[in-house]
């Protein structure tokens, strides 16, 4: 029991990820499942995640590739914001490349002994990801920000096996994050040379809200905009 509980802890993150993001208000890559270029532009390209959790007897290890489009909401003279805010269509499709998880418990049943399960992708999956979060632009200090959660629309298979039961299979829902700072923060801004194109290469730190659960999250971002 102890076990299935720690499980649906897992698979219930993706909603509060989701959620902190709600409090912060590749040029050839056009499918039709992401947002369309709308009349200020739209930044798409790339965006590659690598980070862990942890908890009091949990660890998981996330690697993945995103790939999104992200409209430019407002713009004027000295500034521009892109916003998203997915429900029904995301604006992302991720490639998860790694992912592990394990269990460990603490507390002996029964019988003495302790229970423990880990599991590994089965294989990377490409995956849907709905975006909520925003990218700002300051044209005349040339930088920006963002911070971006998205969450999988389908789960990824996973290959498990638990200490007592041996083998099984399980499919879990995956979120990541792309980000200058936690939600709430000041925003860390990056600089660019040139506003059609925000790269980057940062890794975020952990602050007051994410300390102690996450690892700091390495991330590479390259995004284009299109009009």
């Amino acid at each position: 029991m102890q076990s299935a509980r720690i499980t649906f802890a897992l698979r219930n993150r993706a909603l509060h990820v989701l959620g902190a993001a709600a409090a912060i208000g590749c040029a050839s890559f056009t499918p039709p499942l992401y947002a369309q270029p709308g009349k200020l532009g739209t930044y798409v390209g790339t965006a590659t995640v690598s980070f862990s959790e942890t908890g009091k007897e949990t660890r998981a290890d996330y690697r993945g590739v995103v790939k999104i489009a992200i409209p430019l909401t407002s713009a004027g003279s000295g500034s521009a914001m892109a916003e998203l805010s997915d429900i029904d269509k995301p604006s992302a499709m991720a490639r998860i490349t790694h992912l592990e998880s394990s269990w460990k418990g603490t507390a002996p049943e029964s019988d003495g002994k302790t229970s423990s399960w880990s599991c590994k992708l089965a294989a990377p999956t490409e995956v849907p990801m709905n975006a909520q979060g925003t990218l700002n632009i300051d044209y005349k200090r040339k930088t920006h920000s963002l911070f971006i959660a998205l969450v999988s629309t389908k789960p990824v298979p996973l290959d498990c096996v638990h200490s007592r039961s041996g083998p099984y299979k399980k499919r879990e829902m995956v979120s990541l994050v792309i980000g200058t700072n936690e939600p709430g923060d000041a925003w860390k801004e990056l600089p660019f040379a040139d506003p059609s194109r925000l790269a980057a290469k940062f890794q975020l730190v952990p602050g007051a809200q994410m300390k102690g659960r996450y690892s700091p999250i390495d991330q590479a971002w390259d995004f284009q905009l299109q009009r």
